[in-house]
């Protein structure tokens, strides 16, 4: 059990606008929401802006947006998550920020949203300062953790690289031509979509998980090994979102089972393209015709079901015609008496160039 605290800065004034509604949605916190700057998510926003009217500031920043998000097996009560939230917040901020806190149920673990503005009641900006984290949020969050009988904060692990640049070269590849290239691979070996996804992780042991987006829709968050940060397939290139991954094994289901009913092979194909040239039945001799004929005729007998016994006989016995027939061609190899007589040729010759030095 732990408990995973991210956070993120609001740069725009129609973030902020957007941020608000989104964590009082009504569907996802089921009445469990909680403000100092108001009732309903307008009143919330415009008590935001008119502390920042009252308390003009120059910056870049216009809130900061904190969540937290309890492991799927946290057995956490929502109505305590709502308190740990708030006591959170109010021993974090000192009630010098307009904040607002909610709780959602939406999903199969339990987070919770804080966003606060970006100034003071009392005027200045907010400003994370270096060892903020070791000092104070780290410390409180585990003293409420141990309140509530929840699990602690987790900590970064120090052999994984938690950067989100994905564009970076490792080697040969950047990381996110490395992601595609896996999944390229695991839909090679998926006979479906949830297949793809059961590999991923037990084969290619990727942590993945399923978001859903306004702009892209579903979507697949994937970590790579040795990774901290997930990368979105919405970042990938073009062809590496959900519904495609679905659309690409379908397709190639199907073509596995165009080739076992017809027998043709694309492979084996190219393989016969490259080293044998193709003659149209048309083209070819009167003995290569019957050749192919008798082929097809053996190929059909032998591969009818239900047949009597004597049908079958019959095709092996045009295997068998065929076979005496193809005994004449073939290749002029040397016999073993020009290899012998070749070999005491040589050591003659070798004995007098010896003689004559």
């Amino acid at each position: 059990m732990s408990l995973i605290i991210k956070m993120d800065a609001i740069k725009t004034k129609e973030h902020l606008r957007k941020s608000i509604p989104y964590i009082f949605n009504e569907r996802k916190t089921d009445g469990l929401c909680f403000s100092n700057a108001g009732v309903t998510p307008e009143q919330i926003l415009d008590t935001f802006f008119l502390t920042k009217q009252l308390r003009s500031t120059h910056g870049t920043r216009e809130g900061y947006h904190f969540k937290f998000s309890f492991s799927k097996d946290e057995m956490i009560l929502p109505e305590e998550a709502m308190e740990f939230v708030k006591e959170w917040t109010e021993e974090y901020l000192a009630g010098a920020y307009d904040y607002a806190c909610s709780v959602h149920k939406d999903r199969d673990h339990m987070h919770m949203h804080l966003v606060y503005n970006s100034v003071s009641r009392s005027g200045g900006k907010y400003r994370y300062q270096k060892g903020d984290w070791e000092k104070v949020i780290r410390p409180l969050t585990n003293r409420l953790a141990e309140k509530y009988h929840t699990g602690s904060l987790k900590e970064k692990d120090p052999e994984l690289d938690y950067s989100t640049d994905y564009e970076k070269k490792d080697g040969k590849r950047t990381g996110k031509e490395q992601v595609e290239r896996d999944i390229d691979q695991c839909i090679l070996e998926s006979r479906s979509y949830a297949d793809f996804k059961k590999r991923m992780v037990q084969d290619h042991y990727y942590q993945l998980w399923e978001g859903v987006s306004r702009e892209h829709g579903v979507y697949l968050a994937l970590t790579p090994p040795g990774r901290g940060k997930a990368i979105r397939s919405y970042r990938l290139s073009e062809g590496y979102m959900p519904v495609d991954i679905d659309r690409r094994i379908t397709s190639q289901r199907q073509e596995r089972k165009e080739e076992l009913s017809t027998g043709r092979n694309k492979n084996l194909d190219w393989a016969m393209s490259r080293n044998y040239q193709f003659i149209p039945y048309g083209e070819m001799s009167e003995y290569q015709k019957i050749m192919v004929r008798q082929v097809l005729e053996a190929r059909r007998l032998y591969r009818r079901t239900g047949t009597p016994l004597y049908m079958h006989e019959r095709s092996v016995g045009v295997l068998q015609k065929m076979k005496n027939e193809t005994r004449k061609c073939g290749i002029y190899v040397k016999r073993k008496e020009a290899h012998r007589v070749q070999r005491e040729l040589i050591r003659v010759m070798k004995q007098r160039r010896n003689k004559t030095r």
